[in-house]
């Protein structure tokens, strides 16, 4: 977790417009289209690294909250209340929201294996349904990857967790779009519903970041197997 609020301490700088550049070629229609009609009047966007990324007229009340205090600080947006706050530990009462965003969270809850990597998403998942209204949504935006890269990973964490520790990175793990509606199902949603978004106008040749962990690392978009899966969960 430390190392985690150091990398993202030492990224807040650049972390707004990095945002922005990947919203703006990529998430504009989404957004528009998948994402803001299904927001509710008052929302929690949970890990939302100081960036407000929606404005639906039917929302009066959002709150973005952050374990960086760094990177609330960072943000411009003065539009919303910012909480310095922990995923798998929210400081909110039960029942105040009608949505809970998790927008490129849930793979930064990595643990020392990946065991206790699940339960750590399984526990920030539950903190969000403890918040949300009766008859409220969760959507969830992730980087998912294929079931055989995934069983692949978790058979190699140990190295992986050794090349991200020194290359300066915070620990990740990636999920597919299986585990991570099977681990919904276990949190008690039930409703669910997933979009895979499409990147058919870009060229298969674009230069495109692994992730914003990486953001420096590219690779064509063709040779990328992770996809961004978006999730509509109801309680």
């Amino acid at each position: 977790m430390k190392r985690s609020q150091r990398f993202f301490k030492k990224v807040s700088f650049h972390y707004q417009d990095l945002l922005k550049e990947r919203i703006a070629s990529v998430w504009s229609n989404v957004i528009k289209v998948i994402i803001e009609p299904r927001i509710g009047e008052r929302v929690l966007d949970v890990g939302n690294g100081g960036v407000r990324r929606f404005y639906p007229p039917q929302t009066f009340f959002y709150v973005g909250t952050d374990f960086s205090l760094e990177m609330l600080k960072k943000g411009e947006d003065r539009t919303y209340y910012r909480v310095c706050g922990d995923a798998i530990n929210l400081p909110f009462k039960q029942g105040g929201f009608n949505t809970i965003l998790y927008f490129y969270l849930l793979h930064h809850l990595a643990q020392a294996s990946t065991e206790a990597t699940t339960e750590a998403v399984k526990k920030a998942l539950r903190e969000g349904f403890l918040c949300l209204k009766t008859g409220g949504n969760v959507i969830i935006a992730e980087t998912c990857i294929p079931s055989l890269l995934e069983k692949m990973e978790r058979a190699f964490f140990s190295i992986l967790k050794i090349f991200l520790f020194f290359t300066g990175q915070p620990e990740i793990f990636l999920f597919s779009t299986e585990t991570l509606t099977r681990i919904l199902t276990q949190c008690g949603y039930k409703q669910i519903k997933t979009w895979e978004i499409s990147t058919e106008e870009e060229s298969p040749w674009a230069w495109v970041p692994i992730s914003i962990v990486f953001s420096h690392l590219k690779i064509p978009r063709w040779t990328n197997p992770s996809r961004c899966v978006i999730f509509e969960i109801r309680n």
